[in-house]
């Protein structure tokens, strides 16, 4: 704790550049070294994991060549039993006549150069008849090699593999005889040639390919990272690779145990190990129970890593070379603006949204700066503009429950249901109290000033019908609203004054009997409510006045109309209002758009679906 709080002191007693310094140049000393370490080794580890990769990918390559030329050699073979037969059937009696022997002899050789000629895999065929006679694809050694196959025991070895269709594969070794290149090893294929008819024995079959056929695709495809490729048998001999001088020669013991020990345990198609500075590849070859073995040098493949290491070291050393100039230069920059920031956000915590900060650079610092006078300068706007929208809505709400209230049309209602009940009409003056009775429940309910549109559309009703039996020769009217709109939300007494507005100031003053329609539908993701009368219609003028709030001539009228569109754009939006079109002596459209039932701005819950 004592060492701690000594340390503490001490740092803090030192300047701002001696600070920068102080943690700074130590984590950049270890940054590099782990940097150094951890990329030398990522990169190790990213080239190996590429080189097996593209080893594995060749090694696939290389395995089914090998099996290619494996099947082409066994497909020769089928092919050669049948010709071969073919052959005997056209010559049933060679044996007796010594002229048809040598013509058998000549097609015989002729047969087997043709279908070597078609599966250029193959370097060699001989044909063994059951009568030691050899027939090859090449000039033979004559009775030399006749009796050199008899004691190499090949032919005893491929009588006892089985029976027709069966073949046997030879190792690969160097040989005198069953080859045209005594000094080239080859891998042999021999197969019995049954009369198909009979199922006699006619003789033996062999087919020889040379190593060089296998090791021309053992070659490596990146000349940057040379990849030594070969093949082993099951007795750890090499039996192909691009160098010769190892052909036919035993792996290191060292890598022969290791593969052993893998065999037993593990049956793997492919795998690989890290073996005296190689990393070391073994692949499966199944159809011959051979591996086939990858050894690249790491050293090679990671030399690439050293030099990125060296490099790393010098650029850590200029690092901290600039960073000691860097440090005076930043306790320059930065402190200076920094603690002028500071000074002006205890003005701001203390209450005082008036202090500004110099921006005097174009970085970070000046950025922030820059932003934090923009943000001083929201707060006022916006603390500005909650306390004036706050006395507008308290303003809307107040003229909202004078609308609601008004006397003289309750006063004239009650007048022309009284008149009524003096003409005997009692039915229209029932219908008059009830509609009179459903608009004031429902317009001084206490509920939430949003209404649901179905509740809207009631009350307009409510409304044109009282105004219908005291006006009989003015007007008729018509609601349209679609059962999916119904749970629109809208401001209480959104309709009403547009509808008092079309009946006082349109239809009253064309002369004839006019018409109002009020329909809903959805446009633009929208719902558009509109209010439609042919009365006598208004100029641009008198539009421009009525949305502004102003009309000296018809005040009533002028602030119904804007006292609308201030609460829709309060509850909804900006995108959100009315729209007045109209032509003069034709009449006029007054539409609202609403927001879609689901994507209001304020919550279903506000919205008063019920006046109970």
């Amino acid at each position: 704790m004592k060492l701690t709080a000594l340390i503490r002191r001490w740092f803090g007693r030192l300047r701002f550049k001696s600070k920068v310094i102080a943690i700074f140049l130590p984590l950049l000393i270890i940054s590099l070294l782990i940097l150094g370490a951890l990329s030398s080794h990522l990169f190790s580890r990213s080239l190996i994991e590429r080189t097996t990769s593209n080893v594995a990918d060749e090694s696939q390559l290389i395995l089914s060549r090998t099996d290619y030329i494996l099947r082409s050699a066994e497909t020769a073979a089928n092919i050669m039993v049948t010709n071969i037969n073919r052959l005997y059937e056209s010559y049933p009696a060679v044996q007796a006549v010594p002229l048809e022997q040598f013509r058998f002899a000549n097609l015989m050789q002729s047969r087997l150069s043709i279908d070597l000629s078609i599966f250029r895999e193959v370097d060699a065929a001989v044909f063994v008849g059951k009568d030691g006679t050899v027939y090859s694809s090449y000039t033979s050694g004559g009775e030399e090699e006749e009796k050199g196959i008899a004691a190499s025991g090949m032919l005893d070895t491929v009588r006892e593999a089985g029976s027709y269709g069966n073949s046997h594969w030879f190792g690969m070794e160097k040989r005198n005889v069953l080859t045209s290149d005594p000094d080239s090893p080859v891998l042999t294929l021999g197969k019995m040639v049954i009369n198909i008819d009979t199922g006699e024995p006619l003789g033996t079959l062999f087919l020889m390919v040379k190593e060089a056929q296998l090791s021309a695709f053992l070659q490596s495809s990146d000349p940057a990272a040379s990849k030594a490729y070969y093949f082993v048998d099951e007795h750890k001999r090499v039996v192909a690779a691009a160098d010769k001088s190892s052909l036919l020669q035993p792996i290191a013991p060292s890598m022969a145990a290791r593969i052993g020990e893998r065999e037993r345990s593990d049956r793997a198609a492919s795998y690989s190990y890290k073996d005296d500075g190689n990393l070391v590849t073994v692949s499966r070859f199944g159809p011959m129970d051979w591996e086939l073995i990858n050894v690249v040098s790491l050293k090679l493949l990671t030399a690439d890593v050293q030099q990125n290491v060296r490099l790393t070291a010098l650029v850590g050393a200029l690092c901290l070379i600039f960073s000691l100039f860097g440090a005076n230069f930043l306790s320059r920059m930065v402190a200076s603006p920094l603690e002028r920031l500071t000074r002006a956000m205890r003005q701001v915590v203390s209450g005082d949204l008036r202090p500004v900060v110099a921006a005097r650079t174009e970085d970070e610092i000046g950025t922030i700066a820059e932003a934090f006078n923009f943000m001083v300068g929201r707060v006022r706007e916006l603390l500005n503009k909650v306390t004036e929208e706050q006395k507008r809505k308290r303003e809307y709400e107040l003229a909202l429950i004078s609308a609601q209230i008004k006397p003289h049309f309750l006063y004239n209602t009650l007048d022309t249901i009284y008149v009524l009940n003096e003409l005997d009409r009692n039915e229209e003056a029932r219908d008059t109290t009830k509609a009179l009775a459903d608009f004031y429940r429902m317009v001084l309910n206490k509920g939430r000033e949003l209404i649901i549109l179905e509740k809207e559309a009631r009350i307009t009703d409510d409304y044109l019908a009282i105004m219908q039996i005291r006006y009989p020769d003015v007007f008729r009217y018509e609601i349209d609203i679609p059962a999916e709109l119904s749970g629109t939300p809208i401001p209480k007494l959104s309709l009403q004054p547009l509808v008092e507005n079309a009946i006082y100031h349109g239809l009253k003053k064309k002369g004839s009997k006019g018409f109002i329609r009020i329909q809903a539908g959805i446009t633009g993701g929208k719902v558009l409510v509109q209010v439609t009368d042919n009365g006598i219609g208004m100029d641009e003028e008198r539009i421009e006045a009525i949305m502004s709030g102003y009309s000296p001539e018809e005040e009533t009228r002028s602030i119904g109309t804007y006292s609308v569109q201030q609460r829709l754009n309060l509850y909804f939006g900006e995108e959100y209002g009315l729209t007045v079109r109209s032509v003069v002596d034709e009449g006029t459209v007054v539409e609202l758009s609403l927001p879609m039932l689901g994507t209001e701005k304020r919550d279903k819950q506000d919205v008063q679906g019920d006046d109970r």
